[in-house]
């Protein structure tokens, strides 16, 4: 991979992948300020603050930052999710204008490829007042996710009684219905564009979808919401309460690791520190995140 790459301003970074032009933006970020029980629920407290001092981070929050994916081509300009949008809060929803910033008209945008239907994920579909927020793009969606959230009462019953569910539900299905006649449904190992691989990743939601973009020999993994922390790279089986289900998001996280780890490719995060991007090292019987290093002109 080139290791020449450009930091055009705080808002984006860009790079290339074979042939592709790939683009992470900000879209702000998120502070979970209980970390129990939305992370880690069941595990001693104690644990948790030895983990975060060990890694120089504060005790008593976690800060998740808010990136998003694009891919530019001869004809197609792509996100890979949507970003918050407007009504989540004043620390996120700041896709579009860093979009903006870097020349990307929300209007050229040509496509929307939605990992799951999680509120930071979809919420950016749209503007405030409920209008396309790209009003050209075809939105790819996993059938199995659609059903989900879409259900007359969506099957939590193997999570751990997440506290915000009645939210999500009622935030996806809103959303979902904006945009109903503009989806078109992917299936388990999909192909999109000639250069995307969909694999389904359940656990943090039953569609929750992993990427794999691939271009002239090099390749990316977006691993969406599989770990949204290091502490969850470190310790797969502590778990997050947003997760749908618990043991199967856990089952996923170990079998996502240990093939990051054996292939060391090149991973994105959505909501691994900015710009998300890095590799699985394995230690023994742990995992460890090791951001990928940049270098400017």
């Amino acid at each position: 991979m080139n290791t020449i790459n450009n930091i055009k301003n705080s808002g984006y970074f860009t790079f290339p992948i074979g042939t592709l032009q790939v683009f992470v933006f900000t879209d702000g970020e998120s502070v979970i300020e209980n970390i129990q029980p939305m992370f880690a629920p069941n595990i001693n407290p104690s644990d948790i603050e030895n983990f975060l001092s060990q890694h120089f981070l504060s005790p008593d929050k976690l800060t998740l930052a808010g990136n998003v994916l694009a891919i530019k081509t001869a004809d197609k300009t792509i996100l890979i999710d949507a970003g918050c949008g407007q009504k989540l809060g004043p620390n996120s929803g700041k896709l579009v204008e860093n979009l903006i910033s870097a020349g990307i008209q929300p209007e050229n945008i040509t496509d929307i490829v939605l990992t799951h239907a999680h509120p930071d994920h979809i919420g950016g579909i749209v503007n405030a007042d409920d209008s396309l927020a790209f009003p050209n793009a075809k939105i790819y969606l996993s059938k199995t996710e659609y059903d989900f959230w879409t259900a007359e009462i969506p099957d939590f019953s193997k999570g751990t009684q997440d506290a915000v569910a009645d939210f999500e539900i009622q935030f996806a299905k809103h959303h979902l219905s904006l945009i109903d006649s503009d989806i078109e449904f992917y299936k388990d190992e999909a192909e999109l564009f000639g250069f995307l691989k969909l694999e389904n990743a359940p656990g943090h939601t039953p569609g929750h979808t992993v990427i794999t973009i691939s271009s002239a020999g090099e390749e990316l993994v977006h691993i969406a919401d599989t770990f949204q922390h290091i502490i969850l790279v470190e310790h797969p089986e502590w778990g997050n309460q947003i997760d749908s289900d618990f043991e199967q998001a856990v089952k996923t996280r170990k079998e996502v690791l240990e093939k990051l780890a054996s292939t060391k490719q090149l991973l994105f995060g959505d909501h691994l520190p900015f710009p998300g991007l890095g590799f699985i090292e394995k230690n023994e019987n742990s995992y460890r995140f090791i951001p990928k290093a940049f270098y400017t002109l």
